[in-house]
């Protein structure tokens, strides 16, 4: 590993989990094969009722670094996550998704960017979209610059969660609180409420292997899923003190214009159709080759 600072700081890890066991040996396998080694891994899980429970029992009794704390009742991705966040005990904390991949230098290349530009308060990367059968069928891209990525926030969220890591060392009370109200919308409040505690940013390169469910909250009711973006919004305007430009109105407005005469099942593919950049062919074999490079060894050590 490459040189981050006179120390190795401390990264939390935190992971929510509901129902995961699909996915959730490849997430947590993806996270204790990272380059960065000072790592705490914490995973809630939401009162899962499959075999996710089971699943990371096992995977418990082979890492010192991992912690799982289970739920007695299911509270939602707002409340778990404070619960795990009350755990945390890391100078930087990265988020993580229970059917994500991260790429094995991830945290890695996310500690040193922080090292290096201590102004900073968030992270993310790019990404690249598995479906559910694990093939690489799109890429997620970012904005890079804070400038880019604070005069986005009218238009989309400019950060992947689950791709993020923030610097603690920043904050008031060096923690994060999820708002349970904004459940649908927690993780683009949080950027708003970030930036005034320091600058936002993206690595130009992939860190994350991102799933698309069709079962997740946001897909459900995207006309619900959008009024919520709409009032963090407009909170963000009242408490976070943001300003959008010209162009970021513009975009907001047409977007409800858009979301209020559109059925549902037209919302979401044409949102998709703007955020998300299919590969092609060629494109595929590539990125099929770094997935089988990876998520292969991945396979090939799975316990049983």
């Amino acid at each position: 590993m490459g040189k981050v600072g006179l120390h190795q700081p401390l990264v939390t890890v935190l992971m929510t989990a509901h129902n995961a066991e699909r996915f959730i040996d490849l997430a947590i396998k993806s996270l204790l094969s990272q380059t960065y080694p000072r790592l705490e891994i914490i995973v809630v899980d939401d009162a899962s009722n499959d075999e996710t429970g089971p699943k990371l029992a096992a995977w418990l009794k082979k890492d010192s670094r991992l912690q799982i704390f289970s739920l007695a009742q299911n509270l939602g991705p707002s409340l778990a996550s404070n619960f795990g966040l009350n755990q945390a005990r890391g100078e930087y904390l990265a988020r993580m998704d229970a059917d994500d991949i991260a790429f094995p230098d991830r945290i890695e290349k996310q500690v040193r960017f922080l090292e290096q530009h201590p102004e900073v308060v968030m992270v993310g990367g790019q990404c690249l979209l598995l479906n559910e059968e694990g093939e690489i069928v799109g890429e997620k891209l970012f904005p890079t610059k804070h400038q880019q990525i604070y005069h986005s926030l009218f238009k989309m969220n400019p950060i992947q969660h689950p791709a993020c890591m923030i610097n603690c060392r920043l904050l008031p009370q060096g923690k994060i609180v999820y708002h349970n109200h904004s459940i649908l919308a927690h993780d683009l409040e949080l950027v708003f409420e970030l930036a005034q505690y320091g600058q936002l940013a993206n690595l130009a390169e992939p860190v994350l292997y991102y799933r698309q469910m069709p079962t997740s909250l946001s897909l459900k009711d995207p006309k619900k899923t959008f009024q919520a973006t709409v009032n963090i919004r407009q909170k963000a305007l009242r408490v976070y003190h943001y300003q959008p430009t010209l162009g970021g109105w513009l975009s907001h407005l047409s977007q409800i214009l858009a979301v209020t005469l559109l059925p549902h099942r037209l919302i979401y593919p044409l949102f998709g159709s703007l955020r998300f950049r299919p590969l092609r062919a060629g494109e595929r074999g590539v990125a099929a080759g770094w997935r089988n490079l990876f998520t292969g060894a991945l396979l090939r050590e799975m316990p049983k």
